[in-house]
């Protein structure tokens, strides 16, 4: 390998709450990004105030020049860029697309801190969608960068047990952390010309989607498996989606039982005391354990069953898109 010189100058790139221990790390380091770039602010909560992006608070916090461009393929970010004359270029979780003179532009190219273990999972949502799939097992993988989704080579990548216990709102802090450790570990690395990128198996590249609304609602039509490990995916935000009494409900925990279904898909089968809502799937039932009303605080199933005088055969609706 050629030998490589210091990295002095970083720029970091992302925007959720998952990228906030990568930048966090880097400033305890000597990898202290000099402008952080992330997405502008967005509209939130009822009266859709601007909110910043966590990494934007992380960043002015730290005293880190923030930047928020609307595309980050324009004239005027590149020059940017280019006077500052980048070491290297990282990315966790940012949200956008760079461009061949944005990757051709850092003397240690741009590494992209991708929670999979790629080519499994390229694209916007490698967590959930592990989750959904119920797998044992994850990863995070530092990668280079090219043109093509999430397809660079990989410098490093570490496996990560699935437990059954975890969630959405459990796995994606781990791997965060875990990610921002490997992120200082492949910059070590590169200054001291140690470390070979891997090209990724082409054929062994799966891919997920961006969640849209209705990738929120459960169906209580399917196995009782499925809609566990849809409420993992979810939980505890943006959260899973049922109606119950014509009203939205957020279902946040479930639990397996080993009973089979006696009553139609989503059919209350039994308030069990202090424990939960027992509902009927396809083949199995499943506990509820903890819920949202629409317009309340988080509460367990069975307080809530307790409150709303919840009764033996009423109905959980399965949701779609076409619902309030």
């Amino acid at each position: 390998m050629t030998p490589i010189s210091l990295i002095n100058k970083v720029i970091f790139l992302g925007t959720p709450d998952f990228a906030v221990p990568t930048l966090l790390k880097l400033s305890e380091t000597k990898y202290k990004p000099v402008l952080v770039i992330t997405q502008p602010d967005k509209p939130q909560g009822r009266k859709l105030r601007l909110t910043p992006s966590p990494v934007k608070k992380a960043a002015r916090s730290l005293g880190i020049e923030v930047l928020e461009p609307e595309n980050i393929k324009k004239d005027e970010v590149f020059e940017l860029l280019r006077t500052i004359d980048p070491d290297v270029i990282i990315t966790a979780a940012y949200g956008g697309f760079l461009n061949r003179r944005i990757l051709n532009l850092p003397t240690c190219g741009c590494l992209n801190l991708h929670p999979s273990l790629l080519p499994l999972y390229r694209g916007a949502t490698p967590i959930n969608h592990a989750l959904f799939n119920g797998d044992e097992k994850t990863g995070v993988t530092i990668a280079g960068m090219v043109l093509k989704m999430d397809s660079g080579p990989v410098y490093k990548q570490q496996v990560v047990p699935v437990s059954t216990d975890d969630n959405y709102s459990i796995l994606s802090p781990k791997l965060a952390r875990l990610g921002a450790e490997m992120v200082i570990e492949v910059l070590t690395l590169l200054e001291n010309d140690n470390i070979e990128a891997i090209p990724q198996k082409e054929e062994d590249a799966t891919y997920c989607y961006k969640l849209k609304k209705e990738d929120l609602f459960l169906n209580w039509a399917e196995p009782a498996q499925k809609i566990h490990n849809r409420v993992r995916g979810l939980a505890d935000n943006p959260g899973a989606v049922s109606f119950f009494r014509g009203n939205k409900i957020k279902i946040l925990e479930t639990k397996l039982l080993e009973e089979r279904a006696d009553l139609p898909p989503g059919t209350v089968s039994e308030l069990k005391k202090n424990e939960g809502i027992v509902i009927n799937c396809w083949d199995d039932k499943i506990l509820l354990t903890k819920v949202q009303p629409a317009g309340k605080r988080v509460m367990t199933a069975f307080e809530y069953s307790i409150g709303a005088r919840i009764e033996k055969e009423e109905n959980f609706i399965s949701g779609d898109s076409n619902r309030p």
